[in-house]
Parts: structure tokens; sequence; C-alpha cells
């Protein structure tokens, strides 16, 4: 379960990002998160991940009260959320498998289960033949599955992404939203922030609409507006 309460976050008197936001997320489910650039969308998520500190309000992860969490526990609940950014950063002079398990590593997970648990995303995200390939290598749809799969090496509950298909063409789009639905299928909970209106509402899941650092809706019925127009079909 992911709550939030009246959560603010100011950056000065005159800049507030969001303003008093309030909502839940049960485990398993799937939620978009749109708005025009400037909205508080990646605001949102930095706070989720403690990644920046809300100015007021409360929010919770999991069993994790996330505000009152010390810096140097800060782990604790990073390890718990995998994510993936519109811009990917890699260990340039790692292979593609090494850019995934350096984070189990740091979990102090080695040896054999280390490789079966990096051979084990590979295969999840359909990228086990290019383990061995530098990331300079891959294209940026598949550099995209090898952010997505070092996201979820250590089964996070939840996965947060910002834009996750920006830059991407629309068959690479199409591949990288079939892995958040699968991965969603499987029981992880999914926070997705995107400008995607095509997507959006052809495959209809709950959106949390924001608009000037305010949440105006929150629709489990979906679509980016309240009505699908007749192009906006996603081909699966």
């Amino acid at each position: 379960m992911i709550s939030l309460k009246n959560v603010n976050k100011q950056y000065s008197e005159r800049v507030k990002a969001l303003i008093d936001i309030s909502f839940s997320v049960k485990q398993g489910e799937f939620v978009y998160l749109v708005g025009p650039s400037g909205a508080g969308k990646s605001t949102l998520l930095k706070l989720l991940t403690r990644e920046e500190m809300m100015t007021s309000g409360s929010i919770k992860m999991g069993n994790m009260q996330v505000e009152k969490i010390a810096l140097n526990k800060l782990y604790l609940l990073r390890r718990q959320i995998g994510i993936v950014m519109q811009k990917d950063l890699f260990i340039p002079y790692y292979s593609a498998f090494e850019n995934i398990t350096y984070c189990l590593e740091a979990l102090g997970v080695m040896g054999p289960l280390k490789e079966e648990r990096g051979l084990e995303v590979l295969e999840l995200v359909g990228m086990a033949a290019y383990k061995d390939k530098m990331l300079q290598e891959l294209s940026i749809g598949q550099q995209k599955k090898i952010a997505i799969a070092r996201a979820i090496v250590n089964n996070p509950f939840v996965l947060i992404a910002d834009e996750p298909t920006a830059n991407l063409d629309t068959k690479s789009s199409a591949e990288i939203m079939k892995l958040f639905f699968r991965l969603n299928q499987r029981g992880t909970t999914v926070i997705m922030a995107t400008h995607d209106s095509t997507m959006v509402n052809s495959i209809r899941k709950r959106v949390l609409e924001l608009q000037g650092g305010r949440l105006i809706r929150d629709d489990h019925d979906g679509g980016y507006t309240s009505y699908a127009d007749p192009k906006d079909i996603y081909v699966w």
C-alpha cells in the first residue's frame, strides 16, 4: 500500500510544486500519472523515493513512513522500489549483464544466486541474448529493457517510471509497455508518469491527473481525457 496525505512541496514562497496531494494506491495496481509539463509529476515521483523531501504532509510506502526515515536508513526504502527514469544512466564500461547485477552485489547477493537472478530478469525482458553486449552496442529501446531489468532485479514491491517511452519509436514504446503490463500482472505495483495520450487512452488503467501542482482527477475508468479518440488505438 502507498498512501499520501496532504502532501505539499514548496521550493520558495512563490514556487509551489505540489499542493495538498492525497491519494492511496493498493498493492498490484497500475496507475498513470498524467498532466502537462510542470504539473508536478516528476516532483511527486521524487518524493516517493525520498530523492526530495516534502515540505509538509505524510507519505507511506509499504510499511515505511517516508518522511521519518533517517538518511542512513534510506537504503531500506530504496531497495524496495524499482525506478526507471526517462534518461537511463549506466556504467559505460560494464556489460548489460553487469549493469544489472551490480545492484545485487550492493545488497550482498553474490555467486550463483547473483548469476541466476541476473539471467532470470534478462529472460523476462527478452534480452538474454544480449547479456554480454556493452550498452553503446544496443538500441535505445534495448537499453530501456536493460533499465527495466535492473529496476526489478531485487524484486521491488513497486515500480516507478518517469516517461519511460519518451524518445522511443512506436514499436519500441509498445514493447516497453507490454513489459510493464506483464510485470504488473505478476503482482508488481506500477506508477508511471507519461505524456503518451495514445497509450493511456487505449490501455485503460487508473489515472491521476496533476495540473498546477494540484491533483485534479483520480479516475479509475482511465483515459488521458474523458474520452478515447478513435485514432488513439495502440497496436499490440
